[in-house]
């Protein structure tokens, strides 16, 4: 989006450059290149302006009880704590820092 206004900044710049240079004393062309301008000025200002960027939350929601402190690897049985957990692609994962596997952690069926 910054690349297409800076390109847009450039070419109204020009656009009203060329209406300056060829004004030949005329008002009209000398009040269009000098709006031209401020409009490339103006834009380039907004490109620049940082927008605040959104904060994104992801929650975890088990159902039941499940505590960290009793969550074991699957493939040693090391002790897992918070930060072995995350979610990627809606899915929640489980990386071990004992032995390394990552697998995918999966509810029980309640029946």
């Amino acid at each position: 989006m910054k690349t297409a206004s800076y390109i847009l900044a450039v070419l109204l710049g020009f656009g009203g450059l060329t209406f300056l240079l060829g004004s030949q004393g005329s008002v009209t062309r000398i009040i269009t290149g000098v709006v031209l301008i401020a409009a490339g000025i103006v834009l380039v200002f907004l490109a620049r302006i940082k927008s605040p960027v959104p904060t994104v939350i992801q929650q975890i929601d088990l159902s039941g009880d499940v505590h960290a402190e009793h969550l074991k690897c699957k493939a040693c049985g090391g002790a897992l704590n918070p930060d072995s957990v995350s979610l990627e692609a809606g899915g929640v994962f489980v990386k071990c820092p004992y032995c390394g596997t990552s697998y995918q952690l999966e509810e029980e069926p309640k029946w």
